[in-house]
């Protein structure tokens, strides 16, 4: 790997690494998650990086892809599992990292925390897939807890923030093995007993697919927006207002999405209503690995 994309990958962690510091600081019961995604965003740019993709803050059963909408009133209450997810690159390269806030000690924190801790414990060259989601789910057994089967980690690329192959959180009998210098994101979902997720809720978190012909002068912008200035990684919606009216946004994104332009991210959320933990790093597979969001 050439020196300089090494350099752009562990800033891109630096980032995430700090402002998840900073941020913990100004996590408390009563917080809106509008203003918290809002400064992820803006110390995003102040430290040099863009978003990967729009910050995730799904809060108890929600397991990811919630990011607040622009009029969102929601607050962190007490005892809620904030899982804060937070993506950062550098032209292209990503860091890509989440924790999970609780106001209160909490049995799922500390086994998400210890499972990729684990795991990343025995990252070296020639690993394989199967050795990790087993590590990942004997972890979280031995603690008395479960994993969510249907999350799973993931390797990382230039503008490619969930590349193949996927890395079960799971035992499974995969022998892919990791070559050094491969990035890899490894993120534990636990909750109370093994569990799966499915999609419910809105769609806040848009992603460029292709280019089609459409009619509306909007959809146009947002489209070349998502291919040229998102590069095609996920966006919010949220983000778009700040050059097109809510209801043009509205009438655009629906025309993009039939059209088969823009995928669509819904939310995800365990199928039972248990509350969920995440950890995640980024991850250089190496000898030793070296964290980059650390």
């Amino acid at each position: 790997m050439e020196p300089e994309v090494l350099e752009k990958y562990k800033k891109a962690g630096k980032i995430c690494s700090d402002i998840r510091k900073e941020i913990t600081l100004k996590l408390r019961p009563g917080a809106k998650i509008l203003d918290i995604a809002e400064e992820i965003d803006r110390l995003i740019a102040a430290k040099g990086g863009k978003p990967a993709f729009p910050v995730n803050i799904s809060i108890n059963d929600r397991a990811a892809h919630y990011t607040p909408a622009a009029n969102d009133e929601t607050e962190i209450g007490r005892g809620d599992l904030v899982k804060i997810d937070i993506g950062a690159h550098v032209d292209g390269y990503i860091g890509d990292m989440a924790w999970t806030y609780c106001s209160e000690e909490n049995k799922l924190v500390r086994t998400a925390e210890a499972c990729l801790k684990k795991a990343i414990k025995i990252i070296r060259p020639g690993v394989t897939i199967g050795e990790l989601g087993t590590v990942i789910e004997e972890t979280a057994e031995k603690a008395g807890c479960g994993v969510i089967t249907n999350l799973t980690g993931h390797t990382l690329g230039k503008y490619e923030f969930h590349g193949s192959p996927s890395i079960p959180n799971v035992r499974n009998d995969l022998n892919y093995k990791f070559e050094e210098g491969r990035f890899i994101a490894l993120e534990p979902f636990v909750a109370a007993t093994t569990s799966q997720i499915r999609e419910s809720g809105t769609n806040e978190i848009y992603k460029y697919v292709m280019d089609r012909p459409v009619r509306l002068t909007e959809a146009r912008t947002v489209l070349a927006m998502a291919r040229d200035e998102w590069h095609g990684l996920p966006f919010a919606k949220r983000w778009l207002y700040k050059k097109i009216s809510p209801i043009k946004v509205a009438l655009a994104l629906r025309q993009l999405e039939n059209l088969g332009a823009l995928e669509t991210y819904p939310v995800l959320k365990d199928i039972e209503g248990k509350p969920i933990a995440q950890s995640e790093h980024t991850i250089i597979v190496g000898d030793p690995p070296v964290v980059t969001t650390e």
